[in-house]
């Protein structure tokens, strides 16, 4: 009887309301999703700048990560509760973390190529080849060359031609920061007979000339086997003829024309080239430099200084003998106005020289 009692008891206790201490609580709203950051940008070759596929890009302590494509170009959402550490890393290149706290587009990474391995070492860990241009056609170059030249000069009834067999000099072309920023430079002297005639003897004189071309500017890629360099440059040319009296150290008037006379031309000009790749091994170059205004100044009493507009238009063939020296042929024409004077000139050059790509050379070595 008790037993049922308490039995009684105990389901009217549970049919009762609960009171509000023990009510059940309303569900609790989901959590707001982590605030993320964006990164992206490409990644390159600290040495070459070129791209570099199949990075991994990893955010630490997370599993989250992606890989750069084709182009070294990469996009990653950091979560904003875990770490901001992102690492670069890549076979054959030294791994960099960066800490990133806000979203950061436009990002430029560069990997430094490992430089030393352990040849204990299986083949999946070896350092790759520092990636390269594909088809790179400009370069730094150093050419050292022989050079005939023929000129030929007309000034209202003179006219004159001489031909020079021993010319010798060099030209440059740099790449100081594997960049397509490039420098170039041609330096030459040289030593020109001149005939006159009735002389009693032959030559009558020589003109010595020194000439130099140095400039800069920027090699754009193009589609195919081509790059397209387009900069500008100064030229200084400078011809002494050695006419000089003994008696009184004045020129000879032997020509009448600007021939007599020192003269020191000086002028600016824009140069394009095309680099056009052949085939493996050889390489065609023609380019133009036009010199819309150059003086001339003139060592003579009157009319000293003279307005010359001029062009030079050439071709060179490279022929590569071993990675980074090069067999080269060279063919320039030089054209020059000089108004006042009404003087004309056309210099043809052909050359021929040795060049070496010390960066080149150095890569193969290593």
């Amino acid at each position: 009887m008790w037993n049922k009692s308490l039995l009684l008891s105990l389901l009217l206790a549970l049919s009762l309301p609960l009171p509000s201490a023990f009510a059940q609580s309303a569900p609790a709203a989901p959590p707001a999703a982590a605030e993320t950051h964006q990164i992206s940008g490409v990644i390159v070759d600290a040495e070459t700048q070129v791209p570099l596929s199949g990075v991994y890009v990893r955010q630490r302590a997370a599993l989250n990560g992606t890989l750069s494509d084709a182009e070294g170009r990469f996009a990653l959402a950091l979560q904003a509760g875990l770490s901001g550490q992102v690492l670069f890393q890549v076979e054959g290149y030294e791994p960099v973390s960066l800490n990133f706290r806000q979203s950061q587009p436009r990002l430029q990474i560069e990997l430094q190529p490992l430089t030393r391995f352990t040849t204990q070492l299986p083949s999946a860990h070896q350092g790759r080849e520092p990636a390269r241009r594909p088809e790179q056609i400009f370069g730094s170059q150093f050419t050292a060359f022989y050079q005939l030249n023929y000129t030929l000069f007309n000034q209202g009834e003179t006219g004159l031609g001489g031909l020079v067999l021993n010319e010798f000099g060099l030209s440059t072309d740099l790449q100081p920061f594997r960049t397509p920023l490039t420098f170039r430079g041609r330096f030459f002297r040289s030593r020109m007979p001149v005939d006159v005639a009735n002389f009693p003897f032959q030559p009558a004189f020589y003109i010595n000339r020194q000439l130099a071309k140095v400039g800069g500017g920027w090699v754009y890629e193009q589609d195919g086997p081509f790059e397209l360099f387009l900069g500008a440059d100064l030229i200084l040319d400078y011809r002494s003829p050695d006419n000089r009296s003994s008696q009184d150290r004045q020129p000879v008037l032997f020509t009448g024309s600007l021939m007599d006379y020192e003269q020191t031309r000086l002028g600016a000009g824009a140069t394009a080239a095309l680099g056009w790749k052949l085939n493996d091994r050889w390489t065609l170059y023609p380019e133009a430099t036009l010199y819309p205004l150059t003086l001339n100044f003139v060592n003579r009493n009157n009319d000293g200084l003279l307005y010359t507009v001029g062009a030079d238009l050439g071709a060179k063939l490279q022929f590569e003998i071993i990675p980074g020296a090069y067999a080269v042929g060279q063919y320039n024409t030089q054209l020059w106005y000089s108004f006042g004077a009404s003087a004309f000139e056309n210099t043809h050059f052909l050359h021929f020289g040795i060049s070496l790509d010390p960066w080149t050379m150095t890569e193969g070595l290593l």
